[in-house]
C-alpha cells in the first residue's frame, strides 16, 4: 500500500552579495567560485550501478560520509577518483535516498513520498546518520504505522524506542491475541512477556527497561548535534526537575521522617502512659479482684456460719420437737394411762358399788326378814301369853340357820337405828366412758 506524503524541499538562502546562476554553471573563473553551489562530485558505486552527485550534500549532512569522504574543500581533479563502495542497500533504495537529498527540477516546491520510500529514507538515514532526513521520515511514519509489530519490528531496526513501547502496550491492550507470525517477528521470549502482562491486565514497562534503554542509546548515536543539543537541554531540564523532585522528596522524607519521629515519640509516650494506666488498671483490677476474693470467702464463711448455724438450730429445732414429740407422747402416755387406770378404778370402784349393793340389799332382805320373824315370834309370843302356853324361848340351835353378811361389818350410824342405816339407798354414779372416748381425743 502506497500513501503519498508530502515533505518541503530543504532551501538554501543565497547569501548576501552573492550573483545570481547562470545555465553555464561550469563555466566559472577560479577566481570567482561560490562558496555554496560550487561544488564537488563524487562517485558511488551501488551493487553495479555508478552514480555521480555533489559531495557537499553527504559531508554536511552526514557524520558517517564526513569521516568517509574526509573534508569539503573542492578539487580541481575530476574522473581519477576511485567510486566510494556502498554496501547494505541497493540502487533503487539509493536512488530513493538521493531523490530526498536532491530533488528532480520541478515547479513544485512539494515533493511526495509513499510510505515505503519513507521506510527506505528511515533506513539509510539511519544507517549513514542522516540525523535532519531520518528525524523528518520518523515524523512521517509515526501516523502510518498502525500494526503494533511493524511498529515494534521497525523500532527495533530504526532504534526509535517510543515506537517500541507503543507496540508492547498496543498488544497487551488489544483484544486480539498475538498469534504466531506476530510471535516469529517480535520474539517468543517478548511475546511470554506480553501474554503475562496481558493476563495481569496491566502494561508495565520497566519488564522492558533493558531494551529501551539500549534504544534510546542508540537513538541518541543518530541525533543531529541540534537534537542532541535539545535533548540534552532536555535532560537538563529533567535533571533539575528530578533534582527538585528528589530534594522536595528528601524534604518531604525528613518531614515525613520527623513527623514520624514525633509520631513515634508520641506513640511511645503514648504507649508508656498506656503501660502505666494499664499497671494502675491492672492493680486496681488486682486490688478489687482481691477484695472481691475477701469478700467472696467472707460471703462463703458467713454462709457456712450461716448454714452451721442453721443446720445447729434446725438440729435443736428438731431435737426439740423431737424432745417435745417425746414429752408428748408421754404426757398423752401418762393421760392414757391415767385414764385407763380412772376408768380401771372407776370400773372397781363401779363393780365394787355394784357388789355392795347387791350384799346391802342382800342383807337388808335378811334383816327384814329377821325382822319379819322377830315380829312373827313375837305374835306368836303374844299369843301363847294370852292363851297361857309357855313358848320356850327359840335359841340359835333351834331355828333356822341364818346366813351371816357377807362384805364387810356393818357399821351403826351415829344416833340412828341400824334399820335405818341399812335404808339408805346408794346412788348410782353415772359410769365413766370407756377408753375409746379417750383414744379418739388423742
Amino acid at each position: 500500500m502506497e500513501t503519498d506524503c508530502v515533505t518541503q524541499v530543504p532551501t538554501v538562502v543565497d547569501p548576501p552579495n552573492s550573483k545570481p546562476m547562470t545555465a553555464l554553471t561550469n563555466i566559472v573563473a577560479e577566481e570567482e567560485r561560490d562558496e555554496i553551489y560550487y561544488w564537488d562530485t563524487v562517485k558511488f558505486l551501488v551493487k553495479g550501478s555508478i552514480f555521480k552527485v555533489p559531495r557537499y550534500q553527504f559531508v554536511i549532512g552526514s557524520t558517517y560520509f564526513a569521516e568517509k569522504l574526509g573534508s569539503t574543500e573542492l578539487s580541481d581533479k575530476e574522473g581519477d577518483e576511485a567510486p566510494v563502495i556502498l554496501e547494505g542497500t541497493t540502487a533503487s533504495h539509493f536512488r530513493v535516498f538521493l531523490k530526498l537529498l536532491f530533488p528532480i527540477h520541478t515547479t513544485s516546491t512539494t515533493i511526495r513520498f509513499t510510505k515505503d520510500e519513507w521506510l527506505i529514507i528511515l533506513e539509510l538515514s539511519t544507517l549513514w546518520r542522516f540525523h535532519e532526513f531520518r528525524k523528518l521520515a520518523k515524523e512521517h511514519l509515526d501516523p502510518q504505522l498502525n500494526d503494533p509489530v511493524e511498529r515494534i519490528v521497525l523500532g527495533r531496526a530504526a532504534y526509535v524506542p517510543n515506537w517500541v513501547s507503543d507496540g508492547y502496550e498496543s498488544l497487551v491492550t488489544r483484544q486480539e491475541c498475538i498469534n504466531e507470525d506476530e510471535s516469529e517477528r517480535i520474539g517468543h521470549l517478548t511475546t511470554v512477556r506480553l501474554y503475562i502482562l496481558r493476563h495481569e491486565r496491566c502494561f508495565d514497562a520497566t519488564r522492558f527497561c533493558e531494551e529501551i534503554h539500549s534504544l534510546e542509546k542508540m537513538e541518541r548515536d543518530h541525533m543531529s548535534v541540534e537534537e542532541k543539543r535539545i535533548e540534552e537541554e532536555k535532560r537538563l531540564e529533567e535533571e533539575r526537575l528530578r533534582h527538585d523532585r528528589e530534594e522536595k522528596q528528601r524534604l518531604k522524607e525528613e518531614e515525613e521522617e520527623r513527623v514520624k519521629e514525633e509520631e513515634r515519640q508520641m506513640k511511645e509516650e503514648e504507649e508508656e502512659r498506656q503501660m502505666k494506666e494499664e499497671e494502675e488498671r491492672q492493680m486496681r483490677e488486682e486490688e478489687r479482684r482481691r477484695k472481691e476474693e475477701e469478700e467472696r470467702l467472707m460471703k462463703e464463711e458467713e454462709e457456712q456460719r450461716m448454714k452451721e448455724e442453721e443446720e445447729r438450730w434446725r438440729k435443736e429445732e428438731e431435737e426439740r420437737l423431737m424432745k417435745e414429740e417425746e414429752e408428748q407422747r408421754m404426757k398423752e402416755e401418762e393421760e392414757r394411762w391415767r385414764k385407763e387406770e380412772e376408768e380401771r378404778l372407776m370400773k372397781e370402784e363401779e363393780q365394787r358399788r355394784k357388789e355392795e349393793k347387791e350384799r346391802r340389799r342382800k342383807e337388808k332382805s335378811k334383816q327384814r326378814m329377821r325382822k319379819k320373824q322377830e315380829r312373827q315370834m313375837k305374835k306368836e309370843e303374844e299369843e301363847r301369853q294370852m292363851i297361857g302356853v309357855e313358848v320356850p324361848p327359840v335359841t340359835e340351835a333351834e331355828g333356822p340357820p341364818v346366813a351371816a353378811a357377807e362384805g364387810p361389818p356393818v357399821r351403826e350410824a351415829e344416833g340412828a337405828p341400824v334399820e335405818e342405816f341399812w335404808d339408805i339407798e346408794v346412788e348410782e354414779q353415772p359410769m365413766v366412758q370407756n377408753a375409746s372416748a379417750w383414744d379418739s381425743t388423742k
